[in-house]
């Protein structure tokens, strides 16, 4: 459970700091494709030293190559969860690109939940696909019915 929080918090607060500031003054001088680049490894290294320091968490982040594939399944699971929010909030009528923070609070959700099960805690495997699954049920209905 700690191993989700972790990576949840740590998610939403790395990326709140990505919108503005030294980031865009960088992108200027080195361009904006060295920057995401840069912005991918940071978060993925930090994710993988997260893993580290919470390796008993579970049993893809005992050794440091199944805590690769770990971080991996961790990111392009959260990413795909957030690429659906984002459409469903966008068909709902929430424009996503007017609150970048929404995005960004998605994906350490989304980031959290993907770690979830992953974790050797039955509950919280059990508790993160039935979030996921809520999640992904709501939101069809609600496009059906929109």
């Amino acid at each position: 459970m700690g191993q989700m929080v972790v990576v949840g918090a740590t998610a939403a607060l790395f990326l709140r700091g990505t919108n503005g500031g030294p980031w865009v003054l960088l992108a200027l001088f080195v361009g904006v494709h060295a920057v995401l680049l840069a912005g991918v490894a940071a978060l993925l290294t930090v994710t993988y030293l997260l893993g580290t320091l919470t390796r008993h968490g579970s049993p893809l982040t005992e050794s440091p190559g199944r805590r690769c594939g770990w971080t991996l399944l961790v990111w392009v699971g959260g990413a795909a969860l957030v690429g659906y929010g984002r459409a469903a909030l966008g068909h709902l009528g929430f424009e996503p690109d007017r609150h970048p923070e929404v995005g960004h609070w998605l994906l350490g959700l989304g980031a959290a939940l993907v770690a979830g099960l992953f974790t050797r805690s039955r509950q919280a495997r059990i508790a993160s696909a039935a979030a996921i699954a809520l999640f992904v049920v709501v939101t069809v209905a609600l496009r059906a019915l929109g």
